[in-house]
């Protein structure tokens, strides 16, 4: 019989563990014991939480009533039994319940004559179903640490051979006690697998570093009744220097908190794995454990000889605290590299609150959420240094550009800088732009396209890009028209010298008709020295004074007559705006072209999926008249309408063009107002562009002094009669 019952055990025992979903595990536990004790029904009642405060009603059976009433995981069928009254006074009325706190078994024979605990809900029960509970079994499933984790109350005892009811036989009272220690094994087994592996999705589903740390050192504190704890992260940065980083300290005794997102700055430095001569630092436990990848256990530091603890010793003195056991793991990533430690400080008995040693139990559970916690880390790890490349990437090609051209340089670094700040005026209105709202996605989003709006013009000739004057080609050609004045003038001046001495006494009106003719020769080529700098609009009078300088001529050194100006300089030289022709603005304009088909290409990651959209808007208008695409104001989102203004802002503004001088705020402010009016800007993002002072924050921040002359903002603001005329009222 003992045999029997010893292979039965055995059975039951493979069973549960090998039993991986916990509501199958608590329907095979209870129908286990049902069985070795012929009893008709049960309930199996799982601890709330630990310490336990309640017990749920995890699954309600009985086989003479037919019914089998099961609860969802965490919760309970019937409402759960307090474990403790409002006043909190032990329950000793509810038999699972003094069971619960006894941690004993309770075998009673007939619950209507039990004078010791309450059992007029049974009777209850009994009544509205015409049954008749008797004899009661209640065996509490303890840990190894005798720490509740559930409770087995089985109802009814029948008869082998005559099917009546009666008492529990007390020889199964061992064997369901050993029913109960394999349950409350497997039970905790499986709500912690189950716990870990929750918390592996909640861990890969957050992108918050910060976040993962403060959940991997909570979770393993509680898992093993920690008084505190310390995370450290590998800084390998200097190859020759690795070092343990503190990222996060707690302990609940001294009230400590510090690192992670408490805001707290830890003021320790980091633990060097290698000292000064080059051997491995094997005197700290942490450091130890990171070069050996081991786990290290020690009960008591103060009885410890492996490993110097006299900072700790020091601590106490200091708080008056005491260090006792400490648990330290390495938490290694799926290449077996250590990317941090763990450790904990004071494991506590769960019932009477002592410190004592941390159980080897532990050991594989922390591991297993190490690993957990390692992959989760070495993922944010590996995306953060992804994203660093990235941002390193993108910044190289925004100097790239910046660089290519001298005149523009700058302007793909400056550009980001007013972008952020208009986005962060949008976020913090709440009038026309309460609804606009950006995460951490978002802002990223947002930098990255400001970074990459001008990515185009890598591909833009540097003839064209770097075109500061009229006639610059690979030079200035204004000084080929230089050399053709000089020339001039010294034909001037020898005609002058030789007419002087044929006819002597007309020297002194010969050298003032001379002079004449060579301050209008100056004259004309100051006009063309100013005409070659570009503008922003030039007359007509202008360009027919162009056309009549082209008619002089000058003697080249073949003795021929020349033009001053040749087809392509007057045609140059008439440019009305700016310093490009027609046909070399269609060249820089293809550079939007170029940047929406460049990122386009690119696979960009969910998060960043808008980037082509919002870096290739900045030359579009409001009023479809924009390019490349000819996008309306409707066809735009705001941050693409935003790119609009931060460029032109930053381009009227720029101190380091060389063929402009920079423009003061009140005449930027004025001619963007004027593209309001045009339908060329968004008329809602520039008024709050001036309401909220961004073009002053920038100012103080990149521009010189004396270009903010702006105090009072109200000339620049669009009326409802203006912003109703240009469109977007």
């Amino acid at each position: 019989m003992q045999q029997a019952n010893y292979q039965s055990l055995v059975r039951i025992g493979r069973s549960l563990i090998s039993e991986r979903n916990i509501t199958r595990l608590c329907e095979l536990i209870l129908d286990e014991a049902q069985q070795l004790t012929g009893a008709d029904g049960g309930t199996l009642y799982l601890a709330n939480t630990q310490p336990a405060t309640a017990l749920n009603f995890s699954i309600v059976h009985s086989h003479s009533l037919n019914f089998r009433l099961l609860s969802e995981p965490g919760k309970s069928v019937f409402p759960a039994i307090p474990l403790y009254s409002e006043d909190g006074e032990i329950n000793q009325h509810h038999v699972a319940a003094f069971t619960a706190h006894a941690k004993t078994l309770i075998n009673i024979e007939d619950a209507y004559d039990d004078t010791q605990f309450d059992f007029s809900g049974a009777k209850r029960f009994d009544k509205e179903n015409n049954y008749r509970t008797k004899s009661i079994l209640a065996v509490p499933l303890l840990n190894d640490m005798n720490q509740l984790i559930g409770l087995l109350q089985l109802i009814n005892a029948l008869d082998e051979k005559t099917g009546e009811i009666c008492k529990f036989d007390e020889k199964v009272e061992p064997l369901v006690t050993s029913l109960a220690s394999f349950a409350a094994v497997a039970i905790e087994n499986r709500t912690v697998s189950d716990s870990q592996k929750a918390l592996l999705v909640e861990l890969a589903s957050t992108s918050d570093t910060q976040e993962i740390i403060e959940r991997i050192l909570h979770e393993a504190k509680s898992l093993t009744h920690s008084e505190g704890g310390t995370l450290y992260l590998m800084d390998a940065e200097d190859k020759n220097k690795p070092e343990l980083k503190f990222e996060i300290i707690n302990n609940d005794i001294l009230d400590i908190h510090m690192g992670g997102k408490t805001g707290n700055t830890i003021p320790f430095p980091g633990i060097p794995l290698v000292q000064d001569d080059g051997t491995l630092n094997e005197h700290n436990v942490a450091a130890y454990s990171a070069n050996s990848k081991e786990v290290v256990n020690i009960p008591d530091v103060y009885l410890s000889k492996d490993f110097d603890f006299s900072g700790a010793r020091k601590f106490d003195e200091q708080t008056q605290y005491r260090t006792k056991s400490v648990l330290t793991l390495p938490l290694l990533n799926h290449q077996h590299d250590v990317i941090g430690v763990l450790q904990l400080i004071n494991s506590r008995h769960p019932d009477t609150g002592h410190v004592i040693p941390f159980s080897e139990r532990y050991i594989p559970l922390l591991k297993g959420l190490a690993l957990y916690a390692a992959i989760a880390l070495n993922n944010q790890i590996l995306v953060q240094d992804l994203k660093n490349l990235l941002d390193a990437f993108i910044r190289a090609i925004a100097k790239a550009i910046d660089a290519k051209s001298p005149h523009t340089s700058g302007h793909c670094q400056r550009v980001p800088v007013i972008m952020e700040m208009i986005a962060q005026a949008c976020c913090e209105d709440d009038d026309v732009f309460e609804d606009f709202g950006l995460d951490d996605d978002g802002w990223y989003e947002l930098r990255v396209s400001a970074w990459m709006h001008d990515c185009g013009k890598l591909a833009t000739p540097d003839t064209v890009l770097n075109k500061s004057t009229k006639l610059h080609k690979m030079l200035d050609g204004l000084t080929t028209v230089e050399a053709r004045f000089a020339t001039l003038k010294q034909t001037k001046k020898v005609e002058y010298l030789a007419a002087a001495m044929a006819q002597p006494e007309q020297q002194k009106a010969l050298l003032e008709a001379y002079d004449g003719c060579i301050a209008e020769i100056d004259d004309d080529l100051n006009f063309v020295r100013t005409s070659n700098k570009g503008g922003e609009f030039m007359k007509e009078e202008s360009k027919l004074r162009i056309e009549k300088i082209a008619k002089l001529q000058w003697i080249d050194a073949d003795g021929e007559l020349k033009p001053m100006l040749d087809e392509s300089d007057v045609y140059n030289l008439c440019i009305e705006r700016g310093t490009l022709t027609t046909e070399e603005r269609q060249i820089i304009n293809n550079h939007m072209t170029v940047t929406i088909d460049m990122l386009e290409e690119l696979p960009f990651p969910k998060n960043l999926r808008q980037v082509p959209e919002y870096a290739g808007g900045h030359h579009e208008k409001m009023n479809g008249t924009g390019f490349p695409r000819g996008l309306t104001r409707d066809q735009m989102s705001i941050p693409a309408r935003m790119m609009s203004i931060a460029d032109i802002f930053e381009a009227l503004t720029a101190k380091d063009r060389p063929y402009k001088d920079p423009m003061k705020i009140s005449l930027s402010l004025t001619i963007m107002k004027r593209m309001v009016e045009d339908e060329h800007i968004d008329g809602e993002l520039f008024q709050l562009f001036v309401k909220s002072r961004v073009w002053e924050k920038y100012a103080k921040q990149v521009l010189s002094p004396d270009q903010l002359d702006v105090t009072d903002v109200t000339p620049y603001l669009i009326t409802p009669i203006e912003q109703s005329a240009a469109g977007n009222a």
